[in-house]
């Protein structure tokens, strides 16, 4: 039996989640080849913080102090509220510490790696094999693609090449660079007339731990493709980049040793501390708000704008191609949002109308289709200030007009560790978004 780290670590996971002879025997002789177990968070509770005054944002950064003093790990952060996990060990000294100022957590989850184990088992479930070996038997394509549960980047990028392969003759692929551990960045391009007809760019996976997004743009290719023949004008009139993966290094750290992990592997820039937050490394308000110059933290923005190679191969791309470029859609979770620039000042863009249309028709459309309610606004009112967004960059400096950030599902039930058996859902949510745009370029 062959099977990749990453194989191993599932399955050595799985055994200690189902308590099976068998399992466990299997991942005690492939042990010996693993470095280390996962990362776990036995009773590391979810916390989301209300009631954070504005003077306590200025002057005592909540988030911030936790994670410097509680090693916390902050999942959202916003004018609303804080959504932070705490380990066991810190969560007396973090209660004391709220406590003092008057703040009180409401508890999302009192067991993080209980998510984590949900998330994995439902996959396991829904395509009745072993991990490292679900993913073949779950589909007929020869990728192993399906909807049914979170996948590699192997077979993220043997679906990519798949639909090269059937539709040579309006689909390219491209390597646009490598990451600092090796890894090739890769778009596909969809287009009849690759010359002349308006291009829509469509990114996810910036953030490692958010696993659904590369999920969703996957399965925006395939609605794209697998019924091109008879797709409307205005999803055929339009050149696609699709680029499902743009921190592959992080992505499959995320899935083998770290699920919380957010930002890419470069450095070490400090001891141990690893990665910089690729949507705070392009060159946008760059040392601004919203971002850290603390290389261990998780939004660390880097040692200068667009320092990354995966930052760097997106943009000099992208620059190449701003002629007829016309929609800029990153997919991000969580939280239910469609949000549109500016990220990096609290200012609307000039055609804010226009894109706050756009946006509310596409939330009316997801909820006519799943039931689900999302929220359609400007970045800064829901997000907060932050700088170096990709969303944010390609608007000023490729002067795109319809940029969007989408945050998908959900709103803090799950946050990351969404189990799979809501991906076709979200998926489907992050599609309507991207035919609505479509529709809107004309």
């Amino acid at each position: 039996m062959t099977m990749n780290r990453g194989g191993v670590e599932r399955l050595m996971l799985l055994a200690m989640l189902l308590g099976t002879a068998s399992a466990a025997n299997e991942s005690l002789s492939l042990g010996n080849i693993v470095a280390d177990l996962p990362e776990r968070y036995d009773e590391t509770q979810l916390w989301r913080i209300h009631n954070i005054s504005d003077a306590m944002r200025q002057y005592m950064p909540v988030g911030q102090l936790m994670e410097q003093k509680f090693g916390g790990n902050i999942w959202k952060e916003n004018s609303k509220f804080l959504d932070i996990s705490i380990g066991k060990e810190h969560l007396k000294a973090a209660r004391n510490f709220l406590d003092a100022h008057h703040l009180e957590p409401q508890i999302l989850a009192d067991n993080v790696q209980s998510l984590i184990d949900e998330e994995l088992l439902d996959g396991v479930q829904a395509t009745s094999s072993l991990p490292g070996t679900r993913t073949k038997k779950a589909s007929r394509s020869g990728s192993g693609m399906h909807w049914k549960d979170y996948h590699d980047l192997d077979t993220i990028y043997a679906f990519m090449r798949e639909v090269r392969a059937k539709y040579p003759n309006i689909v390219r692929l491209y390597t646009i660079g490598q990451t600092a551990e090796g890894r090739d960045l890769k778009v596909l391009r969809i287009s009849e007339n690759p010359r002349e007809y308006k291009k829509v760019w469509i990114d996810g996976g910036i953030h490692a731990r958010e696993w659904i997004s590369p999920a969703t743009v996957t399965f925006i290719l395939f609605q794209l493709m697998h019924n091109w023949e008879n797709q409307p004008a205005h999803i055929r009139g339009l050149t696609w980049y699709i680029m499902p993966m743009m921190n592959p290094d992080g992505y499959e750290y995320s899935r083998t040793v770290n699920r919380l992990w957010r930002k890419n592997r470069s450095g070490p820039r400090r001891a141990d501390c690893y990665g910089v937050d690729l949507n705070r490394n392009f060159d946008i308000g760059w040392n601004g708000f919203g971002s850290s110059k603390d290389p261990c933290s998780d939004v660390f923005r880097g040692t200068s704008a667009a320092s990354e190679l995966e930052t760097q191969a997106v943009a000099d791309f992208l620059a190449k191609r701003k002629y007829n470029l016309e929609a800029y859609l990153t997919y991000h979770s969580y939280g239910q949002l469609v949000v549109y620039p500016w990220a990096y000042k609290a200012v609307k863009v000039r055609d804010a109308a226009v894109l706050q249309r756009v946006a509310s028709t596409a939330v009316e459309r997801i909820a006519q289709k799943t039931g689900s309610t999302y929220r359609a606004s400007v970045t800064h009112e829901v997000l907060g200030i932050a700088g170096g967004g990709s969303d944010d960059w390609s608007r000023d400096a490729l002067g795109v007009k319809y940029v969007y950030t989408v945050e998908l599902r959900d709103r803090g039930t799950y946050g990351f560790v969404l189990p799979p058996k809501f991906i076709k859902d979200t998926a489907l949510e992050g599609w309507t978004v991207a035919e609505t745009v479509a529709q809107s370029i004309g």
